[in-house]
């Protein structure tokens, strides 16, 4: 018969483990917020007066010595990793990713968003090659990932006593 459905016992398995995949992700998982959801909700970011997108980074470099990673794209773009001085409960270091982009004179865009809890040092200048996945829920996006891009954009005069 064209038909025949060939039962042995190692097509039965595979069977199987794809039912269990298709319904645990079905029903246990979050999905991926689509790219818009990625995007800093206070775009554009005013950079201060005479500095451009280099002196700018520069800057958040001296504000943040040791907690912040930068890598350039293009002449206007820079991929950075920034971890936030709060730890998780476990003592994981709170991260976040994104493209920080020139797109006028005084002024940035931040998207592509990307929030990761790291078990690592920070101090060993990790940075994700490719495979970044952003946040996957609202309460994820508004309670870990804004909150860290909202430190990286603070303003300060004097360093942070843990980046000394």
């Amino acid at each position: 018969m064209p038909w025949k459905v060939d039962c042995s016992s190692r097509t039965l398995f595979h069977f199987v483990l794809i039912f269990i995949c298709l319904f645990s992700f079905g029903i246990g998982c979050a999905s991926l917020l689509p790219p818009e959801r990625r995007v800093y909700p206070k775009n554009p970011v005013l950079m201060p007066e005479g500095m451009d997108i280099h002196t700018w980074m520069d800057s958040k470099k001296n504000q943040f010595p040791k907690r912040l990673w930068t890598r350039g794209i293009s002449d206007s773009e820079y991929k950075i990793t920034y971890f936030r001085k709060e730890h998780t409960s476990f003592g994981s270091y709170i991260a976040c990713t994104a493209i920080v982009k020139a797109i006028e004179k005084r002024k940035l865009e931040i998207y592509n968003m990307i929030s990761t809890v790291n078990y690592a040092d920070y101090t060993r200048g990790y940075m994700r090659k490719g495979g970044d996945l952003g946040p996957m829920n609202e309460i994820e996006r508004s309670e870990i990932l804004i909150p860290c891009v909202d430190e990286f954009l603070s303003v300060s005069e004097v360093k942070d006593m843990n980046d000394l």
